[in-house]
């Protein structure tokens, strides 16, 4: 073990990333706290994220933390539109190391002014059916979302489907597969970006599936 723990100190002082470590925890709130986890290879960050899902004017924020590529420190405030009341935006931060206690990260205000925009919105969990209506988009969203996922917690797997409006920010996130983040399982069935009724065309890239996992998260604690 000690031999273990003084290989994994050489490494990290001869390669930036190497054996990284993160505090991993989700909760409801502004905080959460957790054991430290090894970082998989790839996961060269600690990712801070906090949400704010609000339905039908009532507000709950969520927590996350864990290990993250870097690449999705850049995503910027994501912002989603699901119709029927049901909104969520998500701010990120990164840090590594003792860094970590002290990086905060805020939701910044919603921007509820109309863009022009709109897309089909409905949410729904389990064997319930989707029941879509168009929603107009506001502030960032600029493009529409299709997204059935399976999430397994320790209360068993529970599909869910949701559309609607988002920012371009949210779907650069998005590819199919399975990962497990903070002790939730993810299976990302279908994970569609379009580009929103008015608005100009951009093709998404691949990243990540920490951020659509987290929104499937919190809207599972909210309906469920």
């Amino acid at each position: 073990m000690e031999t273990s723990l003084v290989v994994c100190i050489l490494a990290a002082l001869l390669a930036t990333g190497a054996c990284l470590q993160c505090e991993t925890c989700v909760d409801l709130g502004k905080s959460c706290t957790g054991n430290l986890e090894t970082c998989a290879a790839g996961q060269d960050s600690c990712g801070i994220f906090l949400t704010e899902v609000t339905v039908e004017g009532e507000r709950t924020q969520s927590f996350l933390k864990g290990c993250i590529p870097s690449s999705e420190c850049n995503a910027g405030p994501l912002s989603m539109n699901f119709g029927k009341g049901m909104t969520a935006r998500t701010s990120i931060a990164c840090c590594v190391g003792d860094a970590c206690r002290t990086t905060t990260v805020t939701v910044p205000p919603a921007d509820t002014k109309p863009n022009g925009r709109s897309c089909r919105g409905c949410y729904s969990l389990s064997s319930e059916q989707c029941r879509e209506e168009t929603i107009r988009c506001t502030g960032s969203e600029t493009r529409c979302v299709d997204i059935t996922q399976t999430l397994t917690t320790g209360g068993g797997p529970t599909q869910m489907d949701i559309k609607g409006c988002v920012s371009e920010s949210f779907c650069a996130q998005l590819q199919t597969g399975s990962g497990t983040i903070a002790g939730i399982g993810v299976d990302l069935i279908t994970a569609k970006c379009t580009v929103a009724s008015g608005a100009a065309g951009v093709t998404p890239r691949p990243a990540g599936l920490l951020l659509p996992a987290l929104a499937g998260l919190l809207l599972l604690k909210l309906l469920s």
